[in-house]
């Protein structure tokens, strides 16, 4: 299934953002956890998804400063059994999320019935010297449990994506998709050097029954611009439906 993430629409509230996601026809939406006090309302949350008929299939939290929205996070999980959540691993100096991670996710997963993978994050070093997270090569998340696969991070970080989608076989749940236009990531996927095509065609022929998320930046949304921001969705979603959706279909 292909979902859209609230995280692409920051300065647009959330009505707003399920009413593109229907427009749009996608399967479901992502919600990230923030500052936003509507992502952390059950009750509105649950609202949206009834008017519209629009699930809630995935929670994350922000890139950076996710410890201050553990807490918020935590109260809106458990009031969606069967979601998933997909978290990055923890920044070096933030012990509190560290703990939180391997010692209240797993008990979150089993109490409420939900679904954990590790995200993978652009390689980054804290004064060019030390990396900003330690357990986020694609070898220790793989170690870790299951994945989620972010593709503009990966390049980034200077990794290949088609050799990622074996390496982490079975282990490999879910995938950000978006392309790098001109050195920008998070661009749309019709144009760009990543190899979306190739990388969702080899993902069907492999009987990938994982999920996606359409994970495109705001500002290659042309966020503001209402029109074209939806013909720019729409493009990418009808990419993703040649090259993987109807893949093998006559």
């Amino acid at each position: 299934m292909l979902f859209l993430p609230s995280a692409s629409f920051p300065h647009y509230g959330l009505e707003r953002f399920f009413r593109f996601a229907k427009e749009l026809e996608f399967d479901g939406v992502e919600i990230t956890v923030n500052e936003n006090f509507d992502t952390q309302n059950v009750a509105y949350l649950k609202e949206l998804e009834e008017r519209f008929s629009m699930p809630i299939k995935v929670f994350s939290l922000p890139p950076q400063g996710a410890a201050k929205f553990i807490e918020p996070f935590q109260k809106v999980v458990r009031e969606f059994p069967h979601t998933t959540m997909n978290l990055a691993s923890p920044e070096i100096l933030s012990f509190s999320y560290k703990n939180w991670i391997e010692g209240i996710v797993p008990k979150l997963v089993k109490k409420y019935s939900l679904n954990f993978n590790h995200r993978n994050t652009p390689f980054k070093t804290i004064l060019g010297l030390i990396p900003s997270r330690s357990e986020s090569s694609l070898h220790t998340l793989r170690e870790a449990g299951s994945v989620s696969l972010d593709i503009s991070a990966l390049w980034k970080s200077h990794e290949d994506a088609m050799r990622a989608i074996q390496f982490l076989g079975e282990k490999l749940r879910h995938i950000y998709l978006s392309n790098v236009h001109r050195n920008i990531p998070y661009s749309p996927l019709p144009t760009g050097v990543l190899p979306v095509e190739s990388f969702l065609t080899k993902l069907k022929r492999n009987n990938y029954r994982g999920d996606f998320t359409l994970k495109i930046s705001p500002e290659n949304l042309r966020e503001g611009d209402d029109e074209r921001m939806l013909e720019i969705i729409r493009a990418s979603k009808e990419f993703f439906e040649k090259y993987f959706t109807n893949v093998g279909e006559q």
